[in-house]
């Protein structure tokens, strides 16, 4: 189950062999959000994928403001369509800058492809051809950043208590790193990167869970 920052700082003291270090003042607090995000980043975690519908069409107009949810990955975009009960369909991104360009062109109807950009001013999702209908809900599916720590009591999101091991002994490797180490920060990762594989079920490599030291 999800655990505390504070216990897992207890894992990182026992495995950095310093029982001094804290993981929740301003500098650790950075080393533990840039490492919990780097693992949340390296395979498609069921507890961090999400569903999004708060965003809508308007009518005759191809851009739609993305919602604030942070995605790591946008695995599928969907829009309801009126001619099937307001059932989802897929909309897929546009596969080149000609192929939103032909679709760009069409008259307004249901959208086919889609892209996603910044308007200068905010992020939005433009929809093509032109969605000839309003108030049609889009459904964004993917995976998300974990929410930040910010005290001990924080807790992480996973279900089982593996994942929190692993990111405890990634955090360990870049103090010991740091320190000039780098023997038993190489052991600390190789291990991290063990148990990783035999969650994801294909091999992880140590340098695929390597964060950059912080300073």
């Amino acid at each position: 189950m999800s655990d505390t920052l504070g216990n897992i700082q207890t894992r990182v003291r026992w495995e950095a062999r310093d029982g001094e270090f804290n993981l929740t003042n301003t500098s650790g607090l950075e080393i533990a959000n840039n490492t919990y995000r780097r693992l949340a980043a390296i395979i498609p975690w069921p507890e961090l994928n999400r569903e999004d519908t708060s965003a809508s069409t308007t009518a005759g107009q191809e851009s739609v403001t993305w919602p604030s949810v942070k995605y790591i990955d946008v695995t599928q975009i969907e829009l309801q369509d009126p001619d099937n009960n307001n059932q989802y369909a897929t909309v897929v991104p546009a596969r080149s800058e000609l192929e939103w360009a032909q679709y760009r062109r069409m008259e307004s109807d249901f959208p086919v492809v889609y892209k996603r950009t910044h308007d200068g001013t905010q992020n939005v999702v433009k929809l093509a051809p032109t969605p000839l209908i309003g108030s049609l809900t889009l459904r964004i599916t993917g995976q998300i950043e974990p929410t930040e720590f910010s005290d001990s009591a924080s807790t992480t999101i996973f279900i089982s208590e593996l994942p929190d091991d692993i990111l405890a002994l990634m955090i360990s490797s870049q103090i010991m790193d740091k320190r000039n180490q780098p023997a038993r920060a190489k052991e600390l990762l190789g291990r991290a990167a063990e148990l990783l594989s035999a969650i994801a079920g294909r091999e992880i490599t140590p340098s695929e869970l390597r964060v950059e030291p912080n300073g």
